[in-house]
C-alpha cells in the first residue's frame, strides 16, 4: 500500500506540474487578448488605455453616452445631486460595458430617469484607477495658478 500511495503521490505531483507548465504557456496568450479586446469593460479602465489602445477615441465610451442620454436633460433639478435606482444604474453601467448603447438610442427608449446616467457618470469618474489630474499634471496645474494669481 505504501507503493501505492508513493505512485499516487508521484502521479499527483505530476498533473500538477503539467497543469503548471501549461497555464504559464497560455497566461501571456490570455492576457495579450484581453489587453487588445476592444469591447473590454470601460468601467474602472485607465482612461487613457480605454480611450487610446482599445475605442481610439479621445473622449471615453462611457463619458460620451451618458453626456448623450442626458442631452435634453439638463433642466431637470438635482441631476448629479439626486441618487438613481441602483438596481437601473447597475444595468446602466453593463450596458455600457458591453457598448450595446449607441448615439440613436434615447434616454426614454430605455425607460431610464436622467439620474441613472448622471449617476452613472459620477461613478465611472469616481471609480477611474487614476485620478482626472495625475501626479504628472499636478505640477502645471500649480503653475497656472500662480501665474494667474500673479495676474490678478
Amino acid at each position: 500500500t505504501y507503493q501505492f500511495f508513493a505512485k499516487y503521490l508521484f502521479e499527483e505531483q505530476s498533473f500538477y506540474n503539467d497543469i503548471q507548465i501549461y497555464l504559464s504557456n497560455q497566461i501571456p496568450q490570455v492576457k495579450h487578448r484581453l489587453d487588445n479586446y476592444k469591447l473590454a469593460p470601460s468601467f474602472h479602465c485607465d482612461l487613457s488605455e480605454h480611450c487610446l489602445k482599445r475605442i481610439q477615441r479621445p473622449i471615453a465610451y462611457p463619458i460620451e453616452m451618458c453626456l448623450h442620454l442626458l442631452e435634453n436633460c439638463f433642466e431637470e433639478e438635482g441631476i448629479f445631486r439626486i441618487a438613481p435606482a441602483q438596481a437601473k444604474q447597475k444595468k446602466l453601467v453593463t450596458e455600457l460595458d458591453l457598448q450595446i448603447i449607441n448615439k440613436n438610442i434615447k434616454l426614454r427608449d430605455l425607460a431610464y430617469d436622467p439620474h441613472v446616467p448622471a449617476g452613472t457618470l459620477k461613478q465611472y469618474l469616481r471609480e477611474l484607477p487614476d485620478c482626472l489630474l495625475t501626479d504628472a499634471l499636478l505640477p502645471l496645474w500649480n503653475q497656472i495658478i500662480s501665474l494667474r494669481l500673479l495676474f490678478t
